[in-house]
């Protein structure tokens, strides 16, 4: 073990000494988040419509389905899981980093329940890519979570493709979770995505965020990349819904 390896590893010991671990999600000692609660969170069995998000098999996509800016979507799970809605809190307003692992716990407990393809399945080459938060709120948090996500993403599920950072972002429009769903929320993203002109874009790539409400953010993204040359990209995000 390196010294800064065995330096993590103390400091990791004397925080949860000083600040004993609870889980996140039902408040039980010794662990940031339970194999318990782990287990129950409800894992999406079908993936969404790549246009609007909806997980029903039969509806009326408000979208243009043949335009549809995405290739595919997946979701891991609901956000209105509470156990998954503390745990992304958790990472996102709470700036809970030591929640990292159990997103990969996450990850990797439903690649092993997912029983269709991916949307992706018979790409020859991926490129990750996460939705990235604005600059102010990842000074604030310290990391962006959307980007730890992605390489957790890479780590668990696709370790054959690359991490990539092709997209910044505009700082000066509201957090969407400040919005009401629906045309504001349109407007208050349009735009604030752009690619670096010293990018060569890939062909295809996985755009990764923690939470599909409206898809107004990842649509916005999506359109970034296409813009600068991507020729697919699809979605992949750990809760769907309101």
């Amino acid at each position: 073990m390196s010294l800064q390896a065995g330096l993590s590893v103390w400091t990791s010991r004397f925080l949860d000494v000083v600040f004993p671990p609870s889980c996140a999600a039902c408040g039980r000692d010794g662990v940031w988040f339970c194999a318990e609660c782990l287990n129950l969170i409800e894992s999406v069995k079908r993936d969404p419509c790549r246009a609007c998000g909806s997980l029903k098999l039969e509806h009326e996509c408000p979208a243009d389905y043949s335009r549809a800016i995405l290739q595919g979507l997946s979701a891991i799970g609901f956000y209105h899981d509470p156990r998954l809605r503390k745990l992304l809190h958790g990472l996102k307003y709470q700036y809970a980093a030591c929640l990292l692992p159990t997103v990969g716990d996450l990850l990797r407990r439903y690649k092993n329940l997912r029983s269709q393809p991916w949307p992706w399945v018979g790409e020859s080459a991926l490129a990750l890519q996460a939705v990235v938060g604005s600059p102010k709120r990842i000074r604030m948090r310290g990391f962006d979570q959307a980007e730890k996500i992605r390489d957790l993403v890479k780590q668990e599920l696709l370790p054959w493709a690359q991490t990539v950072s092709l997209l910044s972002r505009d700082s000066s429009v509201e957090a969407q979770a400040d919005l009401k769903p629906g045309p504001l929320r349109q407007a208050n993203v349009r735009g604030v995505f752009c690619v670096g002109a010293q990018f060569i874009a890939p062909d295809v790539v996985v755009l990764i965020d923690d939470v599909f409400t409206t898809g107004s953010t990842m649509l916005e993204a999506a359109r970034a990349l296409k813009s600068a040359g991507v020729k697919r990209v699809y979605g992949l995000v750990l809760a769907i819904g309101a």
